[in-house]
Parts: C-alpha cells; sequence; structure tokens
C-alpha cells in the first residue's frame, strides 16, 4: 500500500513538473511608462527568450519543470532577474502565470567616456571667442571680441594650423554667426545681416537682404539629391510642418507636420481667458488678417508665459535618409530620397529631462552625420551618440570642462568655447578627441 502511495505520488508530480504552462505580464517602469523590446530569457540556462511588444506585454510557455527564473534586460533600464519559487507558482491558474514586471529607470545606460584633458585650439589674451563657425571650404572662422560684443567685436580667420590669417573689424553690434545648408557663413547683428566669404585668404562680407534671409534662407535646413527640406517653423505658433521641394520637376511635398498637443490646446483656450478688449482687437485682426482670433491672442500673451516653449523636432539629412526627431510623440521618422516614409522607430532619450539633464539642440557631425544628444549634469555636458536605426543612445562623451559653449561636431573631434570659472582668461576654443 505505502509502494503505491509513493508511486502516485511520484507520478503527480512527474505530471506537474511536465505541465505547460503560459507566462505573461507587463513590463512598466518605476514611473508607470510601459517599457517596450525589453529582453526576457527564460528556463534552465536561460536559453530561450522573448521579447515585450511595443505595449509592453509579452508572453511565452515552458514546461513548468523548466521555469526556474526570468532575466529581463533593456538598455535604458537596470536588469532585473526573477526567481520563479514555490510562492509564485501557487498563482497559477488555468495553466496561466501572470507576472507583471517594474524596472528601475537608470540615466544613461550607455558606455560613458571620460575625457582626457583637452587641447587648446585657439585662444589669446587679446580677445575673447564669442563665436565660431565652419563654412564650405572648411575654414573656421571666429567672432571675437576684446572686452565687450558692442565695441571692438572682429571677425578671425584661422588657416589649418590655427593662426590667425585676416581679422575684419566689425562696425556693428554683432550677435552670432550662422551656418546654412549651403555650409555658407552669416554674421547676424542687432540690424543687419552679412555674407561671409573667404576669397583668397581674406574675409569679405557682403550685406545681405534680412529679410529675405530670415524668410527664404534660414528655413531651408538640407538638400539631398534634387531635394530641398525646409520649414513653416514660428517660434510663435506650436505647430509647423516640414515640405520638400524637388528642383528638377519644382513640385512640393508636405513631409510631416509637428505638433504639440497639450501646448496647442493651452494657446488657443488663451483667448477665451482675455480680457473684452483684448478680443475686440483680436476680432479685428481676423477681420483685417484672414488668421483667427485665438492665434493673434495665444501669439501676442501666451508666447510671452512661463507656459510656453518654442517646438523642437529638427530634420536632418543621413546618409541616403531625411530623419526626423518628433518629440511630442516620441517617434524619429525616415523617409528615403523620395519624400516616401520607410519607417519609424521609439525614441526617450528626451523624457524625465529634469533627471536626465536633456538639453536643446540636437548636433550632427557636419562631415560624417553622426548624430549626438547633449545632456547636462551637475555641471559637466555629455555629448551621446545616437543610433539612427533604432533610436538608442550607443555611448556617452563627458566633456573635460563644466559649462562649456558653443559645441561643434567635425570628423569625431568636438570643439566648444570655454572659460575657467573665476579666471582672467579670456573664452578659448578647445577641442577633444571623440574616442569609443
Amino acid at each position: 500500500m505505502r509502494i503505491f502511495i509513493l508511486f502516485l505520488l511520484f507520478y503527480t508530480q512527474g505530471l506537474c513538473n511536465a505541465q505547460t504552462v503560459t507566462v505573461f505580464g507587463v513590463i512598466n517602469n518605476t514611473e508607470g511608462g510601459i517599457v517596450k523590446y525589453a529582453r526576457i530569457a527564460y528556463g534552465k540556462g536561460k536559453a530561450d527568450f522573448t521579447k515585450s511588444n511595443v505595449s509592453g506585454y509579452y508572453q511565452f510557455e515552458i514546461e513548468l519543470a523548466r521555469l526556474y527564473e526570468m532575466q529581463v534586460t533593456e538598455i535604458n533600464h537596470d536588469p532585473l532577474l526573477v526567481s520563479v519559487d514555490r510562492k509564485l507558482l501557487k498563482s497559477i491558474q488555468n495553466n496561466r502565470l501572470e507576472i507583471n514586471l517594474v524596472l528601475n529607470d537608470i540615466v544613461l545606460k550607455e558606455i560613458i567616456v571620460k575625457a582626457k584633458e583637452p587641447l587648446h585650439f585657439f585662444g589669446t589674451d587679446a580677445y575673447s571667442v564669442a563665436d565660431f563657425e565652419l563654412d564650405a571650404q572648411s575654414n573656421f572662422i571666429l567672432l571675437t571680441y576684446a572686452k565687450t560684443m558692442a565695441k571692438g567685436s572682429a571677425l578671425q580667420l584661422l588657416d589649418t594650423n590655427q593662426r590667425v590669417i585676416d581679422t575684419y573689424e566689425l562696425s556693428e553690434k554683432a550677435i552670432e554667426l550662422k551656418s546654412d545648408f549651403r555650409k555658407n557663413v552669416h554674421l547676424i547683428s542687432e540690424t543687419k545681416v552679412f555674407l561671409v566669404r573667404v576669397i583668397h585668404q581674406k574675409l569679405h562680407l557682403f550685406e545681405e537682404d534680412k529679410d529675405y534671409y530670415f524668410t527664404y534662407v534660414s528655413s531651408i535646413l538640407d538638400t539631398l539629391n534634387e531635394n530641398i527640406y525646409y520649414t513653416n517653423f514660428s517660434e510663435k505658433y506650436p505647430a509647423f510642418n516640414y515640405i520638400q521641394f524637388n528642383k528638377k520637376d519644382s513640385t512640393y511635398l508636405p513631409l510631416l507636420g509637428i505638433v504639440d498637443e497639450i501646448m496647442m490646446e493651452q494657446y488657443l483656450s488663451e483667448f477665451k481667458f482675455s480680457d473684452v478688449r483684448t478680443r475686440l482687437w483680436a476680432l479685428q485682426k481676423q477681420v483685417e488678417t484672414g488668421i483667427d482670433k485665438e492665434v493673434w491672442v495665444g501669439a501676442t500673451i501666451f508666447t510671452n508665459s512661463i507656459y510656453y516653449q518654442p517646438l523642437y523636432a529638427p530634420l536632418f539629412v543621413h546618409k541616403d535618409t531625411v530623419l526626423v526627431f518628433d518629440h511630442y510623440k516620441s517617434k524619429m521618422f525616415i523617409y528615403d530620397a523620395m519624400g516616401v516614409a520607410l519607417d519609424s522607430t521609439g525614441i526617450d532619450y528626451h523624457l524625465h529631462e529634469r533627471k536626465s539633464g536633456w538639453e536643446q539642440p540636437l548636433i550632427q557631425d557636419k562631415n560624417n552625420q553622426a548624430i549626438y544628444v547633449i545632456f547636462e549634469r551637475d555641471g559637466f555636458t555629455y555629448l551621446s551618440l545616437l543610433d539612427t536605426q533604432t533610436g538608442q543612445i550607443i555611448f556617452s562623451r563627458r566633456l573635460f570642462y563644466k559649462y562649456v559653449e558653443k559645441i561643434m561636431v567635425v570628423d569625431n573631434k568636438v570643439y566648444y568655447i570655454y572659460r575657467p570659472f573665476e579666471s582672467i582668461q579670456k573664452k578659448y576654443v578647445y577641442v577633444e578627441k571623440i574616442n569609443r
């Protein structure tokens, strides 16, 4: 009789071990957000694996005897090891076991490379560097000043050995240097815009029509084959469009519309809370221009409040594709040279910016087209290389100095302006190699 009971116990245990269960659940982070594409390895030796879908849901089937532990990994979160113990197995119902998981967020789960002391690229005790640009002929053009930008500012032209070969004294109060889609350099002053040309190693300035520059030149972002990519972006409106213009057949193709829906709702509702005089003014403007009264009030009042931020969703030409980073839908859209949408992938580096230190803008290497995301934490700047296939960060380079200004990347080298804190040194330009 005892032998029969022991046989029955072992037989029942064998049936239980041979039982196949469906393990499923949802993976979230500590703030309640979904974790998609997390890798879940399971079974003895964790040879089998699956991934969570775009909703954070995962599911797999396994024999109960092989369900020992689960290892969950995802690039932006700490790995998690889940032991399947007896207490957890008691939750099995109808051969289904629900295990919901929570992963701890980490800031920049990529390799962080610490910098060696940077090289002194350019600087003198005579003047500080306020801005710099690289033109189409790879000439470094610097905007410098002796004491203030209002008086004594000048343009400096460097040769390949970082020596000044020409200086152009400015009579206008300069603001900044800008490079356009053709890599032409423009000097923006308080009242005028100048095209900066290097002719026979000499600086020449040509005054441009200011309205024409800001309407037709600065709005063009880049070109690819016969296509020109431009935008109707306005700092006073929380939506804009990217448009593709083909020079060969003179056709226009709307590429993508960007809108911050939450900001737009607040923007348009400002009219409801305005006083009677403002409403009458906005109605009169609507009659005169055809632009909605809500837009007039939003552009005039709401954009001057602390709640408004101009949109930032940059477009880059990367090799033979066009990339648009829509930070309001958390997606990177990929288009071919014909303007056909090829794919889109999720991006999350911009989320929780107070915690991560994400800063605008994204920076593209002027020669090899690599794209970098900027983070600032504890005064240090982290230059983080973005994988243009997955939208994830591959590694980060921490710049050597704190509180740097004007970052530019050229041929895997990062250039920036820096002056030591509480130092009498002028602002110099430094350069660091970006080594992985």
